[in-house]
């Protein structure tokens, strides 16, 4: 396992919203699905892992995964607990790898898929 550490500016993707002041840490998070939204108070956070591909976020009610490619900018982040928003593509972004109002290709870290599961 690699110990690089990545900048803050190459957290950000198209596939997740930041804090943007660095000082300040968000009191939860959102996981924005296809059909329904998920907010989860970061103070139930209990650990995030993953590679580049996948992340896995356990809170203390229910676990997230997250697949994609690029992720190891999105477990970076989550470390810090700067993430504010987790925003799951349409089929069409996601199938077709394009994001934004414009359908431009986007080549960054992206989420592909998210789920979220309750714990048993």
């Amino acid at each position: 396992m690699s110990t690089t550490a990545i900048p803050a500016s190459a957290w950000a993707s198209e596939d997740w919203q930041l804090e943007t002041n660095a000082d300040l840490k968000p009191a939860h998070l959102v996981i924005q699905l296809r059909r329904r939204a998920h907010v989860f108070p970061w103070m139930r956070f209990v650990f995030a892992e993953g590679d580049n591909d996948q992340v896995r976020i356990a809170f203390a009610t229910h676990t997230v995964t997250v697949s994609g490619h690029g992720l190891a900018a999105l477990l970076a982040a989550l470390a810090a607990q700067q993430v504010v928003r987790l925003i799951q593509p349409t089929e069409n972004e996601a199938k077709f790898g394009v994001r934004g109002p414009n359908a431009g290709r986007y080549t960054g870290p992206g989420i592909s898929e998210i789920t979220v599961v309750p714990n048993k």
